[in-house]
């Protein structure tokens, strides 16, 4: 973007030109995403747009998504002690979740190649074409490529 100014008193045909640089809006959204992607105790609170709804939550390290989905799908199937694929499947998100931590912190994420928002404690106000309306919270994973708009902070009430 360029913006011309007036130039000092006594200099009616000069201009100055101020150079900003352009970032899009998934850049910003990158940009506050990496203060999650830093450490899996850091989140962000977040609302974004998607065609098929709002999507509202705390945006979190992959490896505390991956730790709630664990406990998200511990807390739907304890009424029945006989799953034991899904007390696996739970398993397999804890041990994909340990593979990030302070002693193996994995390589550095930057900022361009933060392509997915990974929220805990989520829930979902679908437009009129999607589907029902989620009560419950639970871990949702957004497609940055699908936010057509974002916003810090999460809806009053």
């Amino acid at each position: 973007m360029t913006v011309d100014a007036d130039g000092p008193a006594g200099m009616a045909d000069a201009q100055r030109v101020v150079t900003i640089p352009e970032l899009s809006a998934p850049s910003y959204l990158q940009a506050v995403l990496s203060i999650a992607y830093r450490d899996e105790r850091n989140s962000v609170p977040l609302t974004v747009a998607t065609p098929a709804g709002l999507v509202f939550g705390n945006a979190v390290h992959p490896s505390a998504w991956l730790r709630g989905l664990g406990d998200q799908l511990r807390r739907l199937t304890a009424g029945d002690p006989g799953n034991e694929s899904a007390a696996s499947m739970a398993d397999m998100f804890d041990d994909m979740a340990d593979g990030r931590g302070d002693e193996h912190p994995g390589r550095d994420i930057p900022v361009k190649d933060i392509h997915w928002i990974y929220f805990t404690d989520a829930l979902v106000v679908p437009t009129a074409a999607g589907g029902p309306n989620y009560v419950e919270p639970a871990c949702w994973q957004v497609a940055l490529r699908d936010v057509t708009g974002w916003t810090i902070g999460l809806p009053p009430g």
